[in-house]
């Protein structure tokens, strides 16, 4: 079923905020871990010497040509998704087009431009996330005000502001928050990232 999409701008630390909500096994995987146990194996692998490999391999399987998007409308398995505001833009005009829908939107407000640009361009240097920058988040101010949740991106540098959104927004869509697990995510994220960009305390 369509749980949940996280909207936001390229270096808002979707990923981070999307593996941390999809442990529970009853969510879609990103990757081909099934136990919560397992996945947490699996989404734990931010490197700051090659981060382009710790997130091109972690997708859910339609976005890599494999099946389709509407068996995940009917399917049991919850889908906490994760898009930019133009694969968004897009997903609404060719996908979620029909009866179902996003049960909740949820978007990473882009309160530190400064910081996110600079996690964009040094995380994913296959990418030249900077050149589309302006239009990303003019794209993304046009669609938040159908958000159905919002979290600050800069509440996302801090583990106890990050761990109680995440807590909040697992109560709101019905999924399992794994306090330990979401910790270890976390402090690898923040640990690998410190070494690329110098995060606000």
């Amino acid at each position: 079923m369509l749980t949940a999409c996280i909207v936001f701008i390229p270096g808002a630390a979707g990923n981070l905020l999307a593996r941390s909500l999809s442990l529970d096994p009853t969510t879609v995987p990103y990757g081909k871990a099934q136990s919560a146990e397992d996945r947490l194996l699996e989404y734990n692998n931010w490197n700051n010497k090659d981060w382009v490999s710790s997130e091109v391999g972690l997708e859910i399987p339609y976005m890599q040509g494999i099946g389709d998007f509407f068996t995940h409308e009917t399917d049991e398995q919850k889908l906490v998704h994760r898009l930019h505001p133009d694969q968004f833009i897009d997903g609404k005009q060719n996908l979620w087009t029909g009866s179902y829908q996003w049960q909740h939107t949820i978007f990473i407000e882009p309160d530190d431009i400064d910081t996110i640009k600079k996690l964009a361009s040094t995380k994913r240097t296959d990418i030249d996330h900077l050149a589309f920058m302006n239009k990303e988040i003019e794209m993304y101010n046009s669609l938040k005000s159908g958000a159905t949740h919002t979290v600050n991106f800069s509440d996302l540098l801090s583990y106890n502001a990050f761990s109680n959104a995440v807590e909040k927004i697992c109560s709101l869509i019905d999924v399992v928050y794994y306090e330990d697990y979401v910790e270890q995510i976390w402090n690898k994220w923040y640990k690998e990232s410190v070494q690329l960009v110098r995060l606000p305390k």
